[in-house]
């Protein structure tokens, strides 16, 4: 279940996971396209870093740690 607000009228609508129609892997951020059931319109949802944050060089850990 996912909770977003609807973009064409400003509500929050709980959607199913069935509702959801894509999912695209961008390397800043990843797309949802949801079907909205207060509408009936697909929006698209995204989450992840920014553009500035994803280019930062990732950190070395300073010791390794068994599992």
């Amino acid at each position: 279940m996912l909770l977003i607000t609807c973009p064409v009228t400003r509500t929050d609508e709980l959607v199913a996971d069935r509702r959801i129609r894509s999912v695209t892997n961008h390397p800043t951020h990843i797309a949802m396209h949801v079907e909205c059931p207060a509408c009936g319109r697909v929006h698209v949802y995204r989450t992840g870093r920014k553009l500035a944050a994803a280019a930062a060089p990732v950190r070395e850990a300073p010791a390794l740690v068994p599992a």
